[in-house]
């Protein structure tokens, strides 16, 4: 949508061809955005909470502290 100015309602209409179409022409010429980020070296790290320790290496127990029933509920108001 930011590179092309496409609306949801027009990517939602474009088929795989499309999609392909647009990436391989990305390749040649690629969005002026993705080269600024080059050019000026901005990389964006990732926000990735991490809830691992040393008592929980997998992080699993910040998915249970999260839905201790185990159900994950769809938003509301949706």
């Amino acid at each position: 949508m930011t590179a092309c100015g496409y609306t949801p309602a027009e990517i939602d209409e474009m088929t795989l061809h499309d999609i392909l179409a647009l990436f391989s022409y990305w390749r040649d010429y690629p969005p002026a955005h993705e080269i600024l980020k080059c050019v000026h070296r901005i990389e964006r790290k990732p926000q990735v909470v991490s809830s691992k320790s040393a008592a929980d290496p997998s992080g699993i127990g910040g998915l249970i502290a999260r839905y201790p029933d185990g159900f994950v509920r769809a938003a509301e108001g949706g």
